[in-house]
């Protein structure tokens, strides 16, 4: 096979191949050429072209997401590498795998006025799980062996022990475009997978404190879980001492567990927070969306907290951590939930009845609304079909969505590792693309804006569907204390902005829809999930005052029972 005539590249392009590597997503330049002629021309690699490095990283990254599994992203050297930074961020923290692949100048050009010549290598470091500098010269076998044992270290970190970002730079000398006939040199080190578990006396331990603890509260963060990790905390909520709470994008929807943690926690108050307060708490996952229970927990700071974590993360979000537990929560809770005692608690009932309770209040509060934000996502929670995924995008999305029964079977996903709304459109796009399956993505008309790039490419899923609110800006910041009390300063927070949304998604040639009342909503709702050969976009218009106005009254209600 032909291939290029620079060894760190084709060797690269070899071994991915050969270690499960199936995409790459490349913007171009000419530094880069060695790659892209390795890359393009590996048998088993589909290539991807993505010319804006920004949206280039948060495209690979929804593929990623939902491929879990590793998936290249190629760049040329200079700034193009330091824009791929705040997808790389992201990954990181929700733990994406994702190979980065940067070319360079010769380090000795480095500082020396050279074009596109920056201090690339370890750029990128500190949202890297690893960061790796291929030789420039690999003439002799030594070189080539040392060239070789780095790639394969480097994409086995994307994955193991947990999954994340590797950063692999590569340093090119002209001539860039030469190409040769190329074999494998280097073997593939295949990694052999295992699992930790508690041990014998520590899990005997563990389920004491459990089965004697008259208060236990289960919080699951950001995730995609096992069916036997649902059935385990099925059993586990079973129990008298136990309430399980968890978030849309938890994906761990039960009527047995309490899924609207911010409509059940705002009914909390001096009477009766010493019977909610919990002596333990449990927690898994990645990040918790609801900045109410944050705040309750760090003020509550439970006797004990448990965190579970395979990466070994020494998260103390709530100021409280105990006890670090390095399995993964499917491993912990299949071993210790079967041997849990129950006792003569009623901290699960007591919290039951409080999420009844406000339950009732929610939907006469949203049947009482005025067309706005509340009653938007009321709609779309209806409506959009059932079994599919659903993107939020930050940051109004993402809190709204908390606070609705979820009982339509949907796969919820959001930038929430840093989040940022940066790349929200760009990372449904990637999705959708991976997985040819109905992908809708909520997004707000800045972060719409703000990411429009998503849609310059090649690589549209006619299977996605995107719903624009459009409250004239940051909505957020006229509901969170602080901002909306200074009408000279609310300006630079909400960000009003002057794009016409219709404009911009007809640039795209995209099949646009547009909504501003309930009757509309709802026949915009079908013609947005009928059949296009696009992305096709719903563009919701709602009052700018009217949304914080309605959420305020809203979340009141919720705290005066009524």
């Amino acid at each position: 096979m032909t291939t290029t005539d620079h060894f760190a590249a084709a060797e690269l392009a070899r071994l991915c191949a050969a270690k499960g590597v199936m995409y790459a997503v490349i913007s171009p330049g000419s530094r880069s050429a060695p790659l892209v002629i390795a890359f393009n021309r590996q048998e088993g690699i589909t290539c991807l072209q993505v010319i804006d490095e920004r949206s280039a990283a948060f495209f690979a990254l929804g593929m990623a997401q939902q491929l879990h599994a590793p998936v290249a992203l190629i760049c040329t050297s200079g700034s193009a590498v330091l824009n791929y930074g705040p997808g790389i961020a992201e990954a990181f923290y929700q733990r994406i795998p994702l190979l980065v692949i940067t070319a360079d100048r010769p380090e000795e050009w480095v500082d020396q006025g050279e074009g596109q010549a920056i201090r690339q290598q370890g750029v990128l470091a500190l949202h890297m799980k690893r960061s790796v500098q291929l030789p420039r010269i690999t003439s002799d076998e030594l070189a080539r062996w040392h060239c070789g044992r780095l790639i394969n270290e480097a994409i086995d970190s994307t994955l193991l022990p947990v999954p994340g970002p590797v950063h692999v730079n590569v340093p090119f000398a002209e001539p860039l475009y030469g190409t040769a006939e190329g074999t494998m040199t280097s073997r593939p080190i295949a990694q052999v997978m295992t699992e930790a578990f508690v041990l014998p006396d520590h899990a005997r331990w563990l389920i004491g404190q459990l089965s004697a603890c008259k208060k236990v509260m289960v919080l699951a963060g950001q995730g995609i879980w096992s069916e036997g990790l649902r059935k385990q905390l099925v059993q586990l909520a079973a129990l008298p001492q136990v309430t399980i709470h968890t978030e849309a994008t938890s994906n761990l929807d039960e009527t047995a567990f309490i899924t609207t943690i911010d409509r059940v926690i705002e009914a909390v108050n001096d009477r009766n927070e010493k019977d909610l307060r919990p002596d333990l708490l449990i927690t898994f996952g990645g990040a918790v969306v609801s900045k109410r229970i944050k705040t309750l927990l760090r003020k509550w700071k439970p006797a004990q907290h448990w965190n579970v974590d395979a990466g070994q993360r020494h998260y103390d979000t709530y100021q409280s951590l105990t006890h670090d537990i390095a399995v993964s929560p499917e491993i912990f809770f299949a071993q210790i939930t079967p041997a849990v005692q129950p006792n003569d608690s009623i901290y699960g009932e007591v919290w039951k009845m409080m999420d009844e309770s406000t339950r009732g209040i929610h939907h006469r509060s949203v049947s009482n609304a005025p067309f706005c934000d509340l009653v938007v996502f009321n709609t779309l929670n209806d409506r959009i079909p059932g079994n599919s995924a659903v993107h939020l995008a930050n940051s109004t999305p993402a809190r709204y969505a908390q606070l609705f029964d979820r009982v339509r079977g949907h796969r919820w996903f959001g930038n929430r590792g840093t989040s940022g709304i940066d790349g929200c459109t760009s990372t449904a796009v990637g999705a959708a693309f991976a997985t040819k399956q109905l992908t809708t993505l909520i997004t707000g008309d800045t972060a719409f804006c703000y990411d429009s790039n998503a849609f310059w490419n090649d690589h549209l899923s006619a299977r996605l569907k995107v719903i624009v609110i459009d409250n004239g800006g940051g909505n957020i910041f006229r509901y969170i204390d602080g901002p909306d009390k200074d009408a000279e300063l609310l300006p630079w927070f909400e960000a009003p902005h002057t794009r016409s949304i219709e404009q911009l998604v007809k640039s795209f040639d995209l099949p646009y829809i547009p909504a501003h009342d309930r009757a509309s909503l709802e026949a915009g709702l079908d013609k947005l999930y009928a059949d296009h050969d696009k992305p096709a976009v719903l563009h919701i218009t709602t009052d700018a005052v009217t949304s914080p106005k309605v959420l305020r009254e809203y979340f009141k209600q919720l705290g005066q029972g009524q």
